[in-house]
């Protein structure tokens, strides 16, 4: 019985640290490298499929910003654009949103992926 205890113990630990690994940071602005990956994301009810694209954007980004990007699709640059609704940072990755990520993170939405990037 104590055996249980500490193996249950211990996983709940781990489990917790790893939980506190993965977390998030939300910020309200952040300074880019001026490109970075736009990942595209098409939910079919039960499915969803992803594309990337790589893309050029302003140096400066803050939340709420509608941002003209251009994307690099068929060997040509093409404008669009992208309204910036969540910034989430962990270490020099950020993550330009479009949509607010739920808590549980299972609805994914379009992203643009910056690295290096910081917080401003």
């Amino acid at each position: 019985m104590f055996r249980l205890y500490v193996a249950f113990t211990l996983m709940a630990m781990v489990a917790v640290s790893v939980a506190k690994a993965q977390q998030l940071d939300y910020v309200y602005s952040v300074s880019t490298p001026g490109e970075g990956r736009l990942v595209t994301v098409d939910n079919y009810w039960l499915l969803a499929f992803s594309h990337t694209y790589d893309i050029r954007l302003p140096e400066h980004v803050s939340q709420g910003d509608k941002v003209m990007i251009e994307i690099k699709q068929d060997d040509s640059w093409q404008a669009e654009a992208f309204t910036v609704t969540a910034i989430s940072i962990f270490q020099d990755l950020c993550r330009l949103h479009r949509q607010h990520p739920s808590q549980d993170g299972r609805f994914p939405s379009d992203a643009i992926y910056i690295q290096p990037c910081r917080s401003e």
